[in-house]
């Protein structure tokens, strides 16, 4: 009874990632194809603050998930979803009335998680850091969570990837956590998939989500596509028109054109890769 309490109030202070006062947590990708996280709309840069508004209405729980089975409040989002399009059925540990899963991360170490799909991402106890290999460092990026002890600052990482009982999702973000005992799994897990929870047999049933490619939607990868294009059309637009700058300023310029060019190439590759559709690139193309 104490460790299902105690494991309740964990997982009620991780759930502000997801659920601040108005359940609403915002999402944006910077020029170097950074993801932010925010609770707050002013934190969103201008440009990118209607892409944030959007995806923050889009992620309404109840846009793909059904339930099934006796669970009076059942839980209610970047990442390809390998393996069959088969329907999954995977097992979980009832504590109290939250469902405990063991993942594999990384390929490398089992990670006890507790299922959370009201949340917005996942969280890894830092116990489990080093088995994982990350190292925090000075330039790790932080994000801001809401906890029980109030707002604080999170490492965000990046994970290969999360396998649970044959569903498998790569390339996903995850916050480091120092006071979890079990990892958060939340919704850029699940939002690869439609699922359901089947209370009565323990069981939670996946089915691969179409409508995602990677764990984004359309509107999600034509808002990446855009924040490189962006940019990239204003530089060269700048260096067209001004043939004449110092040699110092045109360097600086230059190499950001450089990277710039790099991350949609790359950004193009991944794209290939997971089969996303021409037209939901076009969002960021003149």
């Amino acid at each position: 009874m104490i460790l299902a309490r105690r494991a309740l109030g964990l997982a009620a202070a991780v759930l502000a990632v997801a659920i601040p006062a108005r359940g609403e947590i915002y999402r944006w990708t910077d020029a170097q194809g950074r993801i932010h996280f925010t609770e707050r709309i002013d934190q969103v840069p201008a440009e990118h603050r209607a892409a944030a508004r959007e995806r923050a209405a889009a992620s309404a729980p109840e846009r793909v998930h059904t339930y099934s089975g006796s669970a009076s409040d059942a839980p209610a989002a970047p990442a390809p979803v390998r393996g069959s399009r088969r329907e999954i059925e995977i097992p979980f540990t009832r504590m109290g009335s939250l469902m405990r899963v063991d993942a594999s991360v990384n390929d490398v170490a089992g990670v006890p998680f507790l299922i959370d799909t009201g949340a917005s991402g996942v969280s890894i106890p830092s116990s489990y850091a080093a088995k994982l290999g990350v190292r925090i460092r000075p330039d790790t990026p932080h994000v801001q969570v809401t906890t029980a002890n109030g707002v604080v600052a999170r490492p965000l990482i990046s994970l290969r990837s999360i396998e649970v009982g044959g569903a498998r999702v790569e390339n996903l973000s995850a916050t480091i956590d120092p006071g979890l005992d079990f990892g958060l799994l939340g919704g850029s897990f699940f939002n690869n998939y439609v699922y359901r929870v089947d209370a009565a047999r323990a069981v939670i049933t996946l089915a691969p989500n179409d409508s995602l490619r990677g764990g984004f939607d359309e509107a999600e990868w034509r808002e990446r596509f855009r924040s490189l294009t962006d940019p990239l059309h204003r530089l060269e637009a700048y260096l067209r028109d001004h043939p004449y700058l110092e040699e110092r300023e045109h360097s600086v310029l230059a190499t950001r054109e450089r990277e710039l060019r790099t991350s949609l190439s790359d950004l193009e590759r991944r794209a290939d890769e997971l089969g996303v559709p021409q037209i939901w690139r076009d969002g960021g193309r003149r």
